[in-house]
């Protein structure tokens, strides 16, 4: 039987592409980490051409630098990025949270609320990859229902900068439960379609987060130093 539907068939550099996308999304590669072919080729068995091209997939999507000198390695963050992705967020996330509770309906709170359900088990069992990655879907989601690729694929670039740098957090479980929580009171406010309330919320907890993560990149550096 013929069908339209057609299933990509994943190729090696894919497939190599997402083990080190999720290697990096949980910390085991660090900003500054390096990944090298020869060791990758190794424990992968495959061969060097499809991990050079896994190299230029993840590259796109700004998740490592391919440099002459230091050769393929996750970025370094600085507080200055940080500064620049927050400031691109604070300007982007309100004007989309709003477009967003202009047509909101039943399904999408329910919808978010799932989002936040997923992210509270991630907080119990400690899976802060998890955790990490539900709130980018939480932030996400309303872009994402503004149904405007460009402003999407701006915000895509700007997570995947700060999925690099996430890692190097505390683990400290009442950061992500207050985090949680404020994720909560903006989707409260969406229930109440209350826009004011909703991205006065949304700017707290963005510059929140903005100090929190410099403040986490301080500690970092100096552990690397140590």
């Amino acid at each position: 039987m013929k069908t339209n539907q057609t299933m990509k068939i994943k190729t090696a550099a894919d497939q190599i592409a997402e083990i080190l996308r999720n290697d990096i999304f949980s910390g085991k590669f660090l900003p500054g980490s390096r990944l090298k072919e020869n060791e990758i080729s190794e424990w992968s068995g495959i061969s060097r051409t499809p991990i050079r091209e896994a190299f230029r997939i993840l590259e796109s999507e700004r998740l490592v630098e391919i440099t002459s000198n230091k050769g393929v390695q996750v970025p370094i963050i600085t507080k200055k990025d940080v500064e620049e992705v927050y400031e691109l967020r604070i300007l982007l996330e309100p004007y989309c949270i709003r477009r967003f509770i202009s047509t909101i309906d039943e399904n999408h709170l329910q919808e978010i609320e799932d989002i936040l359900k997923k992210t509270e088990y991630a907080i119990n069992q400690r899976y802060y990859s998890l955790y990490f990655k539900c709130s980018i879907d939480f932030h996400g989601y309303y872009i994402l229902k503004c149904q405007n690729k460009l402003l999407y694929s701006v915000f895509s670039n700007a997570r995947n900068s700060m999925r690099c740098a996430q890692m190097v957090l505390d683990k400290n479980p009442e950061f992500y439960r207050k985090s949680l929580n404020e994720h909560k009171e903006i989707v409260e406010a969406l229930r109440e379609r209350h826009p004011d309330k909703c991205e006065k919320l949304l700017r707290q907890h963005l510059e929140a987060n903005c100090q929190t993560m410099k403040k986490n990149l301080d500690k970092f550096r100096l552990q690397k130093e140590m």
